[in-house]
């Protein structure tokens, strides 16, 4: 495998994303040999921690913990170790061995505080590195506060967001931990570091990431808090937390509340695009009814197509292809409606099927929409297209 591997990047990172499916299979001895084959740290570096996530996933601490052992001891830069580190963190962590998670977390909080010395420095017109101060908005940053709130080491991120310099880097940092605590249930504490974010763009993410989380907790009173919230802060006129919990009601079936809070948006073109985006949300949780309903009822034409479009796609990925293609019928514009049908067909069984549903797009010359599907279905059809593109390219360039 080192021999067909040669000196090409590109083939080390095929060779560790078929390493990985091998893991994701169970066969980690079969995976441990592929990664050993890649002659790259970096690549190594990262393949050993995608084995150690999958595998203690998968519920093999044992395998895990050699797949950790072999990250440890590849030989790489600190650049490169940035991103593989918060994979590495979630594998110790999965696999419950805290002890080495808090490790690789030194190690990123290291790397973070490297790259905060080296922009400050720059700024100086410096070259010595620094190896203690604050924090900046780098690229280890943001990684470093959502692992540390990953292993539970809460005061510990707090601690360091008071380290962050730049009211910017400060606003994006705090945002990201609002988001990270909810996801982990500590909706409390997110719910105060999101209302101390004076940044009203960063405010909104981290709201908009309170609905998602309270949305998948299935908590209809964090919900309404949130709502709250964002009703209290002015951000009715954000898209972000405006749409999320719109769309965190209809995921907990409440359609009445999800409507309602719709109609109490006052900016007409974001109220049109939650109402767009929650007869989505309804559809996929199964109030199909009510989420054409919703869709059929949006003024703006190509608003209204895009919405019943999603709602087909939901339809069509549920396997309920005649009421799909029922209401992709309902899309007034051409071009929306033509993709739709291309979803439809790329879930039909019968090839018969496939081809009667991709026939108007290409009455209409919209061949790209549906060339997947008749690339399955038609072939040929699909060679006689590149032919005649290739003809066209040839005669405009001469």
């Amino acid at each position: 495998m080192a021999d067909a591997i040669g000196s090409r990047p590109w083939h080390a990172k095929a060779v560790g994303v078929l390493a990985e499916s091998r893991a994701r299979i169970g066969e980690y001895e079969a995976a441990r040999s592929l990664a050993m084959s890649i002659p790259y740290p970096h690549d190594r570096l990262r393949t050993w921690a995608s084995l150690a996530e999958a595998s203690a996933v998968s519920g093999n601490p044992t395998w895990t913990a050699e797949f950790l052992d072999w990250a440890e001891q590849t030989e790489t830069l600190d650049d490169w170790t940035v991103p593989t580190l918060p994979i590495l963190i979630r594998a110790a962590e999965a696999a419950g061995d805290h002890s080495r998670a808090l490790v690789f977390l030194a190690r990123l909080e290291s790397a973070a505080r490297r790259e905060h010395a080296d922009r400050e420095a720059l700024r100086a017109g410096r070259t010595s590195r620094l190896q203690e101060g604050a924090l900046s908005d780098t690229p280890a940053l943001l990684p470093l506060l959502q692992a540390v709130i990953s292993v539970g080491e809460y005061e510990r991120a707090e601690v360091l967001l008071a380290k962050v310099r730049g009211w910017t880097g400060r606003a994006k940092a705090r945002s990201a931990v609002a988001g990270a605590l909810a996801q982990c249930g500590k909706a409390g504490r997110a719910e105060r570091l999101a209302c101390s974010i004076k940044d009203p763009g960063h405010r909104a993410s981290a709201l908009a990431a309170l609905a998602d989380a309270a949305a998948i907790a299935g908590n209809a009173a964090r919900v309404t808090a949130v709502g709250k919230l964002v009703a209290a802060s002015g951000e009715l006129v954000n898209a972000g937390p405006v749409i999320a919990v719109g769309e965190a009601w209809a995921a907990l079936g409440a359609a009445d509340r999800a409507e309602a809070w719709v109609r109490s948006i006052a900016m007409p073109a974001l109220r049109v695009e939650a109402q767009a985006a929650i007869a989505e949300a309804l559809a996929i949780a199964g109030d199909l009814g009510r989420a054409e309903t919703l869709a059929l009822d949006i003024g703006d034409l190509q608003l209204r197509g895009e919405a019943l479009y999603r709602l087909v796609t939901v339809l069509a990925e549920a396997g309920l292809l005649a009421r799909a293609e029922a209401v992709a019928g309902s899309i007034p514009e051409a071009s929306t409606r033509v993709r739709a049908l291309a979803v439809i067909a790329a879930h039909a069984e019968k090839e018969a099927e496939a081809r009667r549903l991709v026939g108007p797009a290409l009455e209409v010359g919209d061949w790209p929409a549906v060339i997947e599907v008749l690339a399955r279905v038609e072939p040929t059809a699909v060679t006689t297209i590149a032919e005649e593109s290739l003809h066209h390219v040839a005669d405009r360039q001469r």
